[in-house]
C-alpha cells in the first residue's frame, strides 16, 4: 500500500473510530461530519507536499475547491463568528455562492484533469458528474452528493491509474457518503 492509500485509509478509519468511541460512550453512532472538510483539506496538503513535483493546474483548482469548501464549513464559521453574524451569513447568499464556486472549481479541475493528462474516457462522465453535483445542491436530492466524487474516483482509477491525486476522490466520496448517511438517519 502506498503512502497516499495509507493516509486516506487512516483518515477514514479515524472518523469511524471516533464514531465507535462515541457509540460505546453515549449509545448512539454519530460521525463527525463537520470535521470532514478540515480533514480533507489537511490530507490534501499532505498530498501536495508528497507530490509537489507532479502538481499541475488541475491540482491547483482542486486545492482551491478544498479551500473554498473549508471557508463555508460550519465548524470554521462557528469559531470565527458570533451567533448574530452567523445568522446574517445564513440569511445571505454567501454560503450558497461559495458552494456554487466550489462546484465550478471542481468541474474546471475535472475538465483540466482529463485534457492535461490526455485521458481516454468519455466526456459524458464529466456531464454526469456535473448533473449529479447540481442535483446534490438541491435540498430534496442531497443524497445524490456522494455519487459524483465516487463516479470520478472510478473513472480516474480506470483511466489515470498512476496519478496519486485520484485517491482524494475516494476520500471525498466516502466523506460525502458518511455525511449523507448521518443526515438521512438523524
Amino acid at each position: 500500500m502506498i503512502r497516499e492509500e495509507k493516509i486516506v485509509s487512516i483518515a477514514i478509519l479515524t472518523v469511524l473510530m471516533y464514531a465507535l468511541g462515541l457509540f460505546f460512550d453515549a449509545d448512539f453512532f454519530l460521525l463527525p461530519f463537520p470535521l470532514f472538510d478540515l480533514i480533507f483539506f489537511i490530507v490534501f496538503i499532505q498530498f501536495f507536499i508528497w507530490n509537489r513535483k507532479s502538481v499541475q493546474v488541475y491540482v491547483l483548482l482542486f486545492f482551491a475547491f478544498s479551500i473554498v469548501q473549508v471557508t463555508y464549513n460550519p465548524l470554521v464559521l462557528g469559531t470565527i463568528g458570533s451567533d448574530i453574524e452567523l445568522q446574517k451569513l445564513d440569511e445571505s447568499l454567501w454560503i450558497d455562492g461559495a458552494k456554487l464556486i466550489a462546484k465550478l472549481l471542481l468541474t474546471a479541475a475535472v475538465f483540466l484533469w482529463k485534457f492535461q493528462n490526455k485521458l481516454e474516457f468519455s466526456s459524458l462522465y464529466i456531464l454526469l458528474f456535473v448533473v449529479i453535483s447540481v442535483l446534490g445542491l438541491i435540498g430534496p436530492f442531497f443524497w445524490f452528493t456522494p455519487f459524483a466524487p465516487l463516479l470520478l474516483a472510478y473513472v480516474f482509477w480506470k483511466s489515470d491509474n498512476g496519478n496519486r491525486f485520484r485517491y482524494l476522490w475516494i476520500l471525498q466520496g466516502v466523506f460525502d457518503l458518511f455525511t449523507v448517511s448521518m443526515l438521512l438517519f438523524t
